[in-house]
This record gives structure tokens, C-alpha cells and sequence, in this order.
């Protein structure tokens, strides 16, 4: 003899076999959705990595412009904050932080990581560098970086790179 089984206990399995299956599809690629853990940019050792927006972006910020080093727009440019002692208490914090692995607490380039470039970073004491260039043309210098110095643009607000010019001022 031949068993029967019912109709409806079948077709409920196979709708539950293609309902498992449909639920399952959508999430079959999940794990490329995010390419972030797959696509992650990689950098050489001591490469500097990619800081600048995409072209078209809107800045949040608002738009800064700074002249290029050496140029006379650079030079012309005037350091609009007061100087005072708590700005130059903020700009030598600043410096402590930024400057004085290479260019050392005195500016003279001889900061404790100083050996390991070539050429030695610049003398921007008031002997060296910074007492022959105008204090322009030193922000523009810590905006974009010169030679093997990297640009603080991202790292430094406008008016903290300003106080380290103001503070560079008082190195002996």
C-alpha cells in the first residue's frame, strides 16, 4: 500500500523552504556593504597619509586661504592675534607638543628626534631662521610644510599656529 500524506503539511514545508531562503538573500553580501574592513588605506611607514578633503567638498570650517611659502603674500601676511601672556602660555603648550621633537625647546633644531633627518630641521630661534623672515611667511611655512617638515593645517587651528608664531617670537 501506498502512504498518503497530506497535501497541506508539504506545501507548508516547501513555502517555509523558500520563505528561509528569501529571508536569507538579502544578507547572503553583507560583508562587502562595508568595504572599510576590507578596502582600508594603507600607508608606508612614516608615509604621510592623505589629509586634504575631496575637491568639491564643502569645508565646515569655512574657507581658509594661505599663501604659499616664499611667496610675497606670505611675507605680507600679519599675525591678527593679541599677544599676551596667556596666548603665549597656549602658542609655548602648542610648540611643546608640535615643534619640540625636531626643532628642540630652544628652536635650534637639535630636538630629540632631530638626528634622525636629513637635512637637520631649520634653526627657528631668533638667531636662525625665524629672525630673518617675516612672521607671514613663518605661518604659511607651519600651514603647508617646507622640505621635510609636514603641513599642521589639519592639526592646527588657524589661531594656534598663529600663537606657536607668536611664541617662536620670544625663543632666544
Amino acid at each position: 500500500m501506498r502512504s498518503v500524506r497530506p497535501r497541506g503539511r508539504s506545501r507548508f514545508a516547501a513555502g517555509l523552504v523558500i520563505v528561509a531562503i528569501l529571508a536569507v538573500f538579502p544578507f547572503a553580501g553583507c560583508e562587502k556593504l562595508d568595504r572599510n574592513m576590507y578596502d582600508n588605506p594603507a600607508f608606508r611607514p612614516q608615509e604621510e597619509p592623505v589629509r586634504l578633503p575631496p575637491g568639491a567638498s564643502v569645508p565646515t570650517k569655512g574657507l581658509e586661504h594661505t599663501p604659499n611659502p616664499g611667496t610675497p603674500e606670505a611675507a605680507a601676511l600679519k599675525n591678527p592675534e593679541r599677544v599676551t601672556d596667556f596666548s603665549l602660555l597656549t602658542g609655548k603648550e602648542l610648540y611643546g607638543i608640535y615643534c619640540t621633537p625636531c626643532h628642540g625647546a630652544s628652536g635650534k633644531g637639535d630636538g630629540p628626534v632631530a638626528k634622525k633627518f636629513v637635512p637637520t630641521p631649520a634653526d627657528i630661534s631668533a638667531t636662525g631662521y625665524g629672525s630673518h623672515h617675516p612672521e607671514g611667511e613663518l605661518f604659511a611655512v607651519v600651514t603647508h610644510g617646507k622640505n621635510g617638515m609636514p603641513p599642521f593645517r589639519s592639526d592646527l587651528t588657524a589661531k594656534e599656529r598663529w600663537l606657536v608664531i607668536a611664541y617662536l617670537r620670544t625663543l632666544k
